[in-house]
C-alpha cells in the first residue's frame, strides 16, 4: 500500500532535493553569500507555512526567534525561505493534463501488477531572499536563476512509494525564466527580492488488484 502522509510532501521534499543541488554549486562573491554557504542547508533555506509575499516580515520575524542550535546560528541573513500556497489547479490539456481510468500495469518489469493512474497539477512555490545587503540578494538570485536556466535542471522527480517500490513522477518547470522582484518593507538595512516557480507536476496513484480481480499471485 501506499506510504500514508499524503501525496503532496514528495513534491515539496523534491524540490528541496534540487535546491541543495544549487546551494552546493554556490560562488561566493560576497562575504554575505559566503556566510550563507558555510551554514548547514537546513538553516540557510526554510520552509515557511503558506504564500508568504504579503507576510513576508512576520516571517522573518519568526525566522529570527528561532533559537535552535547554536546561539544565533539559525537566524543569520542572508536567508532563503520557501513557501507553497493550499490552491489546487489542474494542469491544462496543452501541458499533457488529462485524467483518466485505471489501467493494468506493471510497475517494474518482473514485478507487481497494479491498477494506475494519474493527477496532473499546478504546483506553484514562493522563493523569497532576505539578506542585509543588496549585491549579496542579487547575487543568490542571479545563480539561483542561471542554476534554474540550465536544460537538465527543468525537471525534477518527485518519489513516491507504493508497498515495496519507488515511483519517480515528473516535475517540471513551466518556465525557465526567473524574475525577482523586490519587496518593500518597513525594516532599515533589509533587502527583499521575491520570485514565483510554477511547476507542472504529475502524481501517481495506484490500486492494488481487489480479492477476484486479475492479479500477479
Amino acid at each position: 500500500m501506499a506510504e500514508m502522509n499524503g501525496s503532496f510532501i514528495q513534491q515539496k521534499e523534491a524540490f528541496g532535493w534540487y535546491l541543495l543541488d544549487w546551494f552546493n554549486t554556490l560562488y561566493t562573491d560576497t562575504l554575505a553569500v559566503q556566510e550563507f554557504r558555510n551554514r548547514r542547508p537546513a538553516q540557510a533555506m526554510q520552509w515557511a507555512p503558506g504564500r508568504m509575499l504579503d507576510k513576508v516580515e512576520s516571517m522573518l520575524a519568526q525566522y529570527r526567534k528561532n533559537e535552535n542550535g547554536p546561539p544565533g546560528a539559525t537566524t543569520k541573513l542572508p536567508v532563503l525561505l520557501l513557501a507553497t500556497d493550499d490552491d489546487f489547479l489542474g494542469t491544462g490539456a496543452d501541458w499533457g493534463g488529462h485524467h483518466t481510468g485505471f489501467e493494468r500495469v506493471q510497475i517494474y518489469k518482473g514485478g507487481s501488477w497494479y491498477d494506475y493512474r494519474q493527477d496532473m497539477h499546478d504546483r506553484r512555490i514562493q522563493m523569497v531572499i532576505v539578506a542585509s545587503d543588496s549585491d549579496s540578494a542579487k547575487s543568490l538570485a542571479a545563480q539561483l536563476s542561471a542554476f534554474m536556466q540550465e536544460p537538465h535542471r527543468r525537471y525534477i522527480d518527485a518519489k513516491y512509494k507504493f508497498g515495496q517500490y519507488e515511483v519517480p513522477a515528473a516535475m517540471q518547470l513551466e518556465t525557465k525564466r526567473i524574475d525577482w522582484m523586490k519587496v518593500e518593507v518597513d525594516q532599515k538595512n533589509i533587502k527583499i527580492l521575491a520570485a514565483d516557480v510554477a511547476l507542472k507536476c504529475v502524481v501517481p496513484i495506484f490500486r492494488a488488484p481487489a480479492e477476484g480481480e486479475p492479479n500477479d499471485g
